[in-house]
């Protein structure tokens, strides 16, 4: 699934500066996307208020914000592993065709789920009507969205990506301001819901064209899905991990009830929702050099097995696997290191940018830090699942949720001066775990690649 880390790869290979802005821009849009075009409208829209939303709606319309990647997240990541998984599968024997009826399957997987939640908070929450079938529409909009990601990753038109996200911007923040202004707060709500909805029919549309297929259904799909619950259940588990400590928070004492069923944590939700932000340059080089450079050893590895390589070769190709993954966690870190340095050091400025209160600068401070844990945290995720370590995956994921969440509730018994340290001390001790772990696995990577195949377990079971 790394195809259009490949194609991003040769636009930097160019070597001049608008290849390099052209290459990492568009990476940042495929690896964060939605969050930057939220961050976006959510800052246009908190500066160019019109008269008729007042200060509780202008928190009420972040909230819900807030609440949709929430939920859409935790539900559609069931679904993002097992599907990433099955796309690789049917790309790797070049059966494109099999992309647009799973991505339809998956679809109509999705919204079903979410209708039952959708139903659930109509009939809970005190807003009125119209604006409940807004935020219900909004929410499963934004969930479509994070399953059209995973297809992102294989298009090769990736000119067709930023023109969506562009033109997606772009109607949010004019129909949003224009209805905002004339029929307040379902106005935004409305704004929010056409343009991510504009992007999601451009990238539909490219999906289709770019995988066009004469099958409607992949019934093999829902069968794959059903067999891979150890994937649905990483996908689970990681997405409540990134989330269980706002969570948490929103039900401490020192939330702010918005109506009967939002919550927010005015302190910590503005300051970790820009705080992440600050790790799309981690991912982005992830995307174009580390993962590219790793796949091409991965793959040697992989074909040097397949072809009956001696086993001093296939030694030599594993220390080039394990070569190519320390070197390019080298420059991740150190790049990385020197951005959340200067951020550290920078944040009053920035402070004033992001419009941040006294008490949410040293919060900010101590996310950024976690976020960067956080993103190495995913990075060895990602590694992990190349190796098809599922059950250390599912492990390191289970270790992080009970951290962060058993972590962030002993922070809420303290004072607000360690708000942010239980989400900190649960990345550090995720990622030591992580690394300590797949290490332990890839120094005996011959031995997972070998006794564990199907014919070992036949062989065994044969002589038993």
């Amino acid at each position: 699934m790394a195809g259009i880390g490949f194609n991003l790869k040769k636009i930097l290979e160019a070597g001049t500066y608008r290849s390099t802005f052209e290459t990492y821009f568009i990476s940042s849009l495929i690896v964060a996307g939605p969050w930057i075009l939220s961050i976006i409208t959510l800052f246009v829209l908190s500066t160019f208020i019109p008269y008729t939303i007042d200060m509780f709606d202008k928190i009420f319309f972040r909230t819900v914000v807030i609440y949709g990647f929430v939920t859409s997240l935790i539900l559609s990541g069931v679904f993002h592993f097992p599907l990433t998984r099955y796309l690789a599968d049917r790309l790797y024997s070049k059966e494109k065709d099999a992309l647009v009826p799973a991505f339809n399957t998956t679809a109509v997987c999705l919204f079903g789920i979410e209708t039952l939640f959708g139903v659930v908070f109509y009939v809970i929450a005190d807003s009125p009507p119209a604006l409940k079938l807004l935020i219900i529409c909004t929410y499963m909009i934004l969930s479509l969205l994070w399953l059209l990601m995973v297809f992102l990753t294989a298009l090769r038109d990736y000119l067709a990506i930023v023109a969506a996200y562009i033109i997606g911007s772009g109607v949010t923040i004019v129909v949003s301001l224009y209805l905002g202004q004339r029929i307040g707060i379902e106005g935004y709500f409305i704004g929010y819901l056409s343009g991510h909805l504009m992007i999601a029919l451009l990238w539909s549309g490219r999906i289709f064209v770019e995988f066009g297929s004469t099958h409607s259904w992949d019934w093999e799909y829902v069968r794959f899905f059903i067999n891979n619950r150890t994937l649905i259940a990483i996908g689970f588990f990681y997405n409540l991990a990134l989330w269980i400590d706002k969570v948490i928070l929103w039900f401490s004492p020192q939330a702010t009830e918005i109506t009967n069923f939002f919550r927010i944590h005015l302190v910590y939700d503005s300051a970790t929702f820009f705080a992440f932000l600050t790790i799309i340059p981690a991912l982005t080089i992830f995307l174009v050099q580390v993962e590219t450079n790793f796949y091409d050893e991965y793959r040697n590895f992989y074909q040097g097995i397949s072809k009956k390589a001696t086993y001093p070769q296939i030694e030599w190709l594993k220390k080039d696997v394990i070569k190519s993954l320390q070197s390019g966690l080298k420059i991740l870190i150190r790049y990385q290191g020197i951005l959340t340095f200067l951020i550290l050091i920078f944040t009053p400025e920035l402070s004033t940018f992001f419009h941040f209160s006294a008490e949410q600068i040293p919060v900010f401070r101590v996310v950024v830090i976690g976020s960067f844990l956080h993103c190495m945290i995913l990075i060895a995720l990602i590694l992990v699942l190349y190796f098809d370590f599922k059950s250390l995956a599912l492990q390191i994921c289970v270790f992080f949720v009970l951290s962060n969440g058993l972590l962030t509730y002993l922070s809420t018994k303290l004072e607000i001066a360690y708000l942010g340290y239980g989400y900190l001390a649960s990345a550090f001790l995720t990622l030591a775990f992580a690394f300590y772990a797949f290490d332990r696995k890839l120094y005996l990577l011959e031995y997972y690649t070998f006794a564990l195949q199907p014919v070992a377990q036949h062989r065994q079971e044969g002589l038993g």
